[in-house]
């Protein structure tokens, strides 16, 4: 991988930590992932990259459900 490349990666991870709302990390996550697939990586980093990101989604759609009053049902399609 470019080191440009893993620079802009890191920095988007860090975006996402950083978002003003779950929702946009959310969103931000859901784009990272759909990058991932184009980036020249090996296979197994692509695998490691989506299940850490899986695994923080998981997390923060958890957050939402847990300090929501009303069920979101445009949560479970993010």
């Amino acid at each position: 991988m470019e080191p440009d490349t893993m620079l802009n990666f890191a920095k988007s991870i860090g975006d996402a930590s950083r978002s003003s709302s779950n929702y946009g990390k959310l969103m931000l996550i859901r784009d990272l992932i759909m990058e991932i697939n184009d980036m020249d990586i090996g296979i197994s980093s692509k695998a490691c990259i989506k299940v850490f990101l899986e695994n923080k989604k998981a997390k923060i759609k958890e957050e939402i459900k847990r300090d929501s009053k009303f069920p979101d049902p445009y949560l479970d399609k993010m």
